[in-house]
């Protein structure tokens, strides 16, 4: 993707003088006809834990400047008030190490009062933040949860489960709604405790969902090596509940089910993006902390952002041509030729 594709495009006929800043909402959509109203956003590409699954070997940190907290705001006031986004979910790394994130997400608030906004973490540092998080803005919180076993959560990520589920607690008591778990599950390492997992976090009212592991980035083969399919997850959880399954929304990335039986029931969802793909009703785009917009996920294309700064303030001009001719190239179905690690993708 090449920002001087933005020169043939559409917009570019409005003029220089006249930004879309100055008209009416224009959705972001691809040529598939696919409305694009979910961002994720990576604020960091540092992390707390070293997850087998997203980075098994060292990363080199990135070379390239991040992005500042006033250009983040500035890119999603627009996107808001005049391409439509929806939602927004801050992503790292781990975003709560973003040493500003709870200034951001205030100012995000601020500047875009009805917009969904939600965060993925890895909920190590939740107990001590989750009560600002939430007096700040923040809606909801997605937290990551591969095992409930401390020696196998140890060698699957490097940190202390204890930690984790300190900092749920610490979310329900700061008013947060049930925060959702994300489960990896892969082969030999937690592909036999599924249902006692799922069982833990109906207990306490967390609907949970389990991901088939990802081929990306540096993670690539050690995922494929140790990758779970869709259907041998649902006879885990089948074994202790029955699933009723639910409608699912536009855009939802997660097939979801009530599980149940006689003691009692939850909601769980699978997440299968190379069993079942969910390509054909994607509404998401990614922005990493330094400025790279990724149309897809399983996608190496992007484009860089960063350009439109230059004048220190947005040129939300150029932002919407760069975006548009982005999106324009966004696939009907993911290439699975990601070689950026889901560290930097946020995922």
């Amino acid at each position: 993707m090449k920002a001087d594709a933005c020169s043939n495009h559409p917009e570019a006929t409005i003029g220089p003088a006249v930004s879309l800043s100055v008209l009416e909402k224009h959705p972001i959509t691809d040529t598939h006809g696919r409305t694009i109203d979910h961002l994720r956003l990576s604020v960091t590409s540092a992390c707390n834990l070293r997850c087998l699954y997203c980075r098994p070997g060292a990363c080199p940190p990135s070379s390239r400047a991040s992005l500042t907290d006033d250009q983040r705001v500035d890119l999603v006031s627009h996107l808001y008030s005049h391409r439509g986004l929806r939602q927004l979910r801050l992503t790292g790394g781990e975003p709560l190490l973003h040493g500003s994130i709870v200034d951001l997400i205030a100012r995000i608030r601020d500047a875009a009062p009805d917009l969904s906004l939600a965060m993925t973490t890895n909920g190590l540092r939740l107990a001590e933040m989750a009560r600002d998080l939430r007096n700040a803005g923040l809606d909801r919180l997605n937290v990551s949860l591969d095992t409930i076993d401390p020696t196998r959560y140890r060698t699957l990520t490097g940190g202390c489960v204890d930690h984790v589920i300190g900092g749920l607690s610490a979310a329900l008591d700061a008013g947060f709604p049930p925060p959702r778990i994300n489960t990896v599950v892969l082969r030999g390492h937690n592909d036999d405790s599924l249902a006692d997992l799922a069982e833990w976090a109906i207990d306490r009212g967390f609907e949970i969902r389990f991901l088939e592991a990802m081929p990306i980035g540096q993670a690539a083969e050690f995922n494929r090596s140790r990758f779970v399919p869709e259907q041998r997850i649902l006879r885990q959880i089948e074994s202790r509940y029955l699933l009723r399954p639910l409608p699912s929304a536009s855009g939802e990335t997660s097939t979801r089910f009530v599980a149940s039986n006689a003691r009692h029931s939850g909601v769980i969802g699978i997440i299968a993006p190379l069993s079942k793909p969910f390509c054909g009703q994607c509404r998401r785009m990614r922005v990493t902390a330094d400025g790279l917009l990724f149309p897809c996920l399983l996608d190496s294309r992007h484009i860089s952002l960063s350009q439109c700064w230059e004048r220190r303030s947005l040129d939300t001009h150029l932002a919407d041509c760069l975006i548009d001719a982005a999106i324009a190239e966004k696939g009907l179905v993911g290439s699975l030729e990601q070689r950026t690690g889901m560290i930097k993708l946020g995922g």
